[in-house]
């Protein structure tokens, strides 16, 4: 499958105010580096980058033609947000071989918590990303944790996911990313209102 393509155009003006301008024109700002590649300011159309994530993830290796210049393949290595509209504001791009080694955080996804939420179980989520390293063209898109096997009081750690051979972990197997806790006990119940025991009649001598 060939790689998905994403448009770049190298930018010559820099600096916090000329970012702006170019958010403000639907551009995003991000620069691109790596082994033998000087960094280089570039932008995006955000809505060319929007369509990249939603159909390949972030993770994927995509190909990238700008100024004429260069034919390169490149990963997303960091996305910055604006804190109240979420919207991307900047982005780091590294050069890579597609069988090159990478050091990659994914995101952990889910899958079997309606099971617990429906009892009224809790299930607390302790750990969103994970760090692994893998050639460039076999990045997982995410890292699934299945609990629908789990009971109420187990965990499940980084050392339960499981990926391809090629894939490496390098976060500590031991922390916990899900923990399930079992529904809290009703309160007993107030007690039933009924009328007052009757006073024993005191017994005349």
């Amino acid at each position: 499958m060939d790689n998905p393509k994403l448009n770049l155009e190298k930018r010559e003006a820099v600096g916090g105010s000329r970012a702006r301008r170019l958010l403000e024109k639907g551009l995003v700002p991000a620069v691109v580096y790596g082994r033998g590649f000087g960094s280089t300011p570039v932008q995006v159309d955000r809505s060319e980058l929007r369509k990249l994530l939603k159909t390949n993830g972030r993770n994927a290796v995509f190909k990238t033609e700008f100024a004429q210049e260069h034919d390169l393949s490149l990963v997303i290595k960091n996305i910055q947000y604006h804190p109240v509209s979420k919207e991307i504001i900047h982005l780091d791009f590294q050069k890579v071989d597609p069988h090159e080694t990478v050091q990659m955080e994914i995101p952990v996804r889910v899958t079997g918590e309606d099971s617990f939420t429906r009892v009224g179980c809790s299930v607390l989520h302790q750990l969103n990303t994970i760090t692994v390293e893998c050639p460039a063209g076999s990045i997982p898109e995410y890292a699934l944790a299945d609990i629908s096997g789990m009971k109420p009081g187990q965990s499940f750690t980084v050392a339960d996911f499981r990926f391809p051979p090629d894939v490496r972990v390098l976060t500590d197997p031991a922390k916990v990313v899900i923990t399930i806790k079992g529904h809290r006990p009703e309160q007993a119940s107030e007690a039933e209102e009924g009328e007052a025991p009757d006073a024993v009649p005191a017994v005349e001598s």
